[in-house]
């Protein structure tokens, strides 16, 4: 039965049996379907609604170099060291901000709090300074100014504003 189907195959007139595509390019055709698949479960999901006002697009996330350390990570997911996440977990009995405004979320931290006003200040100056208006969206610091996010969290010591 081999020998008849690779004679058939063998002959110029006849049917087209086997069409070989390169590896390279299935490899982007799955590379492209498993990206859509990604990109339509994190629209559809109503899990990481911090991080996806931050990153609305998975693949324009996976465009940029975002540095890792434990506080960008905090700020980026609402996991870590900050009370409302420690409140929600039980760890601790006070989910309010030391500056005593009000409770201590990833939003209070970057835009409001008191304690961080210095710092925060420092960051718009050099939003300003390069053409940017304030108050920016999450989105925006995240992306368009990243530079000068990362620096701000950088500079926060989470354990400091217990």
């Amino acid at each position: 039965m081999v020998d008849r189907l690779a004679k058939e195959a063998a002959v110029e007139d006849g049917p087209v049996v086997y069409d070989k595509i390169p590896k390279e390019v299935i490899v982007a055709r799955e590379k492209d379907h498993g990206l859509q698949m990604w990109e339509q479960q994190w629209m559809d999901t109503r899990k990481g609604a911090l991080t996806k006002a931050l990153f609305p697009s998975v693949k324009k996330m996976l465009t940029q170099k975002i540095p890792t350390f434990p506080e960008l990570t905090t700020l980026l997911t609402g996991h870590g060291n900050i009370n409302s996440y420690l409140y929600r977990l039980g760890q601790t009995d006070n989910w309010m901000c030391p500056c005593e405004e009000e409770e201590q979320t990833v939003d209070h931290l970057i835009f409001k709090c008191k304690k961080l006003r210095n710092l925060r200040e420092e960051m718009i100056r050099q939003i300003k300074n390069t053409g940017g208006n304030w108050p920016a969206t999450s989105e925006t610091l995240s992306n368009i100014y990243q530079n000068f996010f990362v620096k701000f969290v950088k500079s926060i010591e989470l354990s400091d504003l217990k």
